[in-house]
């Protein structure tokens, strides 16, 4: 290497580290403090995550939908437990997220010296748990910790360990190269070029969520034309106005009958849901079309999701925490919901997919000794537990999962 190019490059070398030292400081006065950027990826705002919009859901400032918490306990608190998932967690669907439900459970027995502290947030999986739990659970100085797995969108084909190297970037609380010297430059970058899985999962559409309710309140003569306007602009352009149509009027517009509800478990339309429904219902590809087909497709996703998941268990148990595993199932185990999706079968497919997925990784959490709660065993055959759009639990779903995770978090002490 000559002198020259030595110098150009340490000129690089030192270039890059001050910009980079630049940016991360410019950037600590742009993004939230810690724990909330090293949780959700994205601000809330007091907006669901889930939809795009606000649906009277509210957010502490870890940017969890969860009451005030403290890094550190309070006295009167005498057990903690940290629950790490989904949107199944965050429960912004719902009046109240599922930690509320079982900490009322707890007051009503005259337990008030325990909590449950939710970090669920939306659009995320098990690599994320696993860091979530590293990152932020364990500075909490919980004693038990309960990881939702949710077989509908959990699934990953990456065993823990299969990185040598970090990317280069990527969403917190996930290791990356820049992460490791710029945190607070890595969120704000990942946040506006939309890397994180939230923001490349959803189309940026303008006012998206309001346009689609205001479908729903249509006349009903109305409704499926617009829907399939909305869906053939932004999902479907390839596909014909008839084909959406066909798709979207099946059993003499079963499809609205899901928005009927006005109560507590009002339905949203959603414009992934309607771009995945024409996806699947005009494809080639195989979906199964009964349990037992499902059961005989591949399953290698399962080990994937496995490796993080003990990994999970181990790191709990070298800081003598209790951990265990919160298995839940799909709609499939509720009647009204497999009803409702029986005249999109293709589609339906999908959720009989993961289910079976599901049931091969209860079999493997057993016998790699990873503890765990299949919610199976509650939810299977209790009818309206699931909400049929967007397949999240109802406030009946959260109540019964309430009533078995308040028991099983007990144990846990």
């Amino acid at each position: 290497m000559t002198r020259k190019t030595f110098y150009w490059l340490a000129y690089g070398a030192l270039l890059l580290g001050v910009t980079v030292a630049g940016a991360e400081l410019v950037a600590a006065f742009l993004v939230p403090s810690w724990p909330a950027r090293m949780l959700r990826p994205v601000p809330t705002g007091g907006v669901s995550q889930a939809t795009g919009h606000v649906i009277d859901v509210t957010y502490n400032s870890w940017g969890m939908r969860d009451r005030e918490r403290s890094i550190t306990r309070t006295p009167e608190v005498r057990t903690r437990a940290v629950l790490v998932g989904d949107s199944f967690l965050e429960g912004a669907f719902g009046p109240d997220p599922l930690n509320a439900y079982i900490e009322r459970r707890w007051a009503a027995e005259g337990r008030k010296d325990i909590e449950a502290i939710n970090l669920g947030v939306t659009a995320t999986g098990p690599r994320q748990y696993y860091h979530r739990i590293a990152r932020v659970a364990l500075e909490l100085e919980p004693d038990a910790i309960v990881l939702f797995f949710y077989g509908g969108n959990d699934f990953l084909s990456e065993r823990f360990g299969d990185r040598l190297l970090p990317p280069a970037i990527a969403e917190l609380p996930r290791p990356s190269l820049l992460g490791a010297v710029a945190p607070r430059l890595t969120w704000f970058a990942v946040e506006r070029l939309r890397l994180s899985e939230i923001g490349g999962s959803n189309k940026p559409i303008p006012d998206e969520f309001a346009t689609l309710q205001r479908i729903v309140e249509a006349p009903p003569s109305e409704r499926t034309a617009r829907a399939v306007a909305h869906i053939r602009q932004f999902y479907h352009p390839q596909r014909s106005e008839a084909a959406i149509r066909d798709i979207l009027s099946r059993g003499d517009d079963a499809f609205w009958r899901a928005f009927e509800s006005k109560d507590r478990d009002r339905e949203y339309l959603l414009g992934w849901l309607l771009g995945n429904m024409v996806d699947w219902e005009t494809a080639s590809w195989p979906s199964p079309r009964t349990a037992e087909e499902a059961a005989r497709m591949d399953m290698d996703p399962v080990e994937g999701s496995l490796s993080w998941l003990v990994a999970a268990h181990r790191l709990a148990r070298e800081h003598g925490i209790k951990f265990t595993v919160a298995l839940a199932p799909l709609g499939t185990v509720d009647p009204n919901y497999v009803d409702y999706w029986r005249h999109w079968p293709r589609y339906y497919g999908l959720s009989l997919a993961a289910e079976a997925r599901t049931k091969r990784l209860a079999v493997r959490l057993r016998e790699s000794g990873v503890p765990f709660v299949d919610l199976r065993e509650d939810l299977a055959g209790q009818a309206g537990t699931y909400r049929l759009i967007d397949g999240h639990w109802t406030v009946r779903g959260h109540e019964i999962v309430a009533a078995r995770m308040a028991k099983e978090i007990l144990q846990l002490r």
